[in-house]
């Protein structure tokens, strides 16, 4: 008998609809994520502007979590590029028990978001922050939408993966993990 297991692909969410998104989620799919886009209020979330994209949504940032399941094989980009969004897509997504959250921008624009949560009593835990990432990505020094769209779809690969960030020459022994199979009959 031959068993060859197969597990569903993670989810990747980016949640924009702006002209980067459809970098990632052609690089996102090529990574074998199931890619979901949302947007917000209708504008842009055409299932014809992201043909690699899995699924195309709408809703409102407060009702981001009706609009998608959201759990632990979850990871989402917030890249609406509009604070109001972004602030309000970030506080519910960290509601929920998604392992990244990754946001655009610079990492001033989230002590700002921080600051406007402060009069309503909304702190973030480190848990919470643990698994924020802003700015997203990682630093390839590229900026060109595909070269930001490869840092953020890598850097989801790598937290998916349990994975530091690092050159292959500074790991010791085998690139890839082994999978290793019992003999019983």
């Amino acid at each position: 008998m031959f068993v060859d297991g197969v597990a569903a692909p993670d989810d990747l969410v980016l949640v924009g609809t702006g002209h980067d998104v459809g970098p990632m989620a052609e690089l996102g799919a090529q990574a074998d994520f199931r890619v979901t886009v949302i947007g917000f209020r209708g504008a842009n979330a055409e299932a014809d502007r992201f043909p690699d994209a899995d699924d195309v949504r709408s809703t409102s940032p407060a009702r981001i979590r009706e609009a998608f399941e959201f759990d632990e094989d979850t990871y989402v980009v917030v890249a609406t590029h509009n604070f109001i969004d972004d602030r309000l897509a970030v506080d519910e997504l960290l509601r929920t028990d998604v392992p990244y959250v990754g946001l655009m921008g610079p990492h001033e624009r989230f002590e700002e978001m921080v600051e406007e949560f402060e009069p309503e009593g909304r702190t973030f835990s480190e848990a919470e922050l643990d698994r924020l990432y802003t700015p997203v990505g990682l630093d390839l020094g590229g900026g060109s939408p595909y070269e930001i769209a490869l840092s953020i779809v890598s850097e989801v690969m790598a937290v998916a993966n349990d994975r530091q960030p690092r050159h292959l020459r500074e790991r010791e022994g085998r690139i890839h993990d082994r999978v290793e199979l019992s003999s019983n009959r």
